[in-house]
């Protein structure tokens, strides 16, 4: 099956360019900066996730701008942004309760957090494995699914920070969160019928996440 061949591969080349940075640093002591590892890793995201997700989505059968088109502009700004903003709104009534949220300096890392993270991740996860599973599932099981290879695709980030079984035993914040979030950016793409509506509640959430 195509859409769980491009998540194993994923998994695997996600892996390989988690331990190609560790060499270049310890070799050529590159990157050495944020904005260095800001490129490099959008370069593999566009590389790694972008360019396969299309090409499954081609093999599926997927066209790419109707699952970017959806049933239009209101719908996805109706169920990205309304989704979106429901999302950031909880989350920053519990920031307001501990304490005021920064204000983020607009740098390469924001922009990759906010813009690109979002793109790629939902043009993957939700493009072409949630359109692949939804071919042969229900859209329940195939949301679980796709919500639930979500999470292992943030795994091998976490180990080589890391940070694994913190991410995997916390109840906020972690793997739950993560799982919990990629239902309802799919309910959202499913909803709408538009890869965009997910991409704009999952930046929407990643800005409010780095406040």
């Amino acid at each position: 099956m195509a859409t769980l061949g491009f998540v194993v591969v994923l998994y695997v080349t996600w892996i390989g360019a988690w331990l190609l940075i560790g060499l270049l640093e310890d070799l050529v002591g590159w990157p050495a900066t944020a904005d260095d590892r800001t490129f490099y890793w959008t370069v593999w995201r566009i590389i790694l996730w972008m360019v396969p997700a299309a090409l499954v989505m081609r093999y599926s059968g997927i066209g790419i701008l109707e699952a970017l088109k959806g049933k239009g502009l209101r719908s996805i700004l109706s169920w990205g942004g309304g989704v979106g903003l429901l999302i950031g709104m909880e989350v920053c009534i519990r920031l307001w309760m501990g304490e005021p949220p920064d204000v983020p300096v607009l740098n390469w890392q924001l922009v990759s957090t906010v813009i690109m993270a979002p793109l790629a991740e939902e043009f993957a996860f939700r493009g072409a494995v949630l359109g692949g599973l939804l071919k042969k599932y229900s859209f329940g099981i195939a949301n679980a699914l796709s919500s639930l290879f979500f999470v292992g695709a943030h795994m091998p980030g976490w180990y080589f920070s890391g940070t694994l079984v913190e991410n995997v035993t916390k109840p906020v914040g972690g793997a739950l969160s993560i799982f919990i979030l990629g239902l309802i950016f799919g309910f959202v793409v499913f909803k709408s019928r538009s890869v965009a509506s997910g991409m704009i509640a999952h930046a929407i959430n990643n800005f409010v996440s780095v406040l």
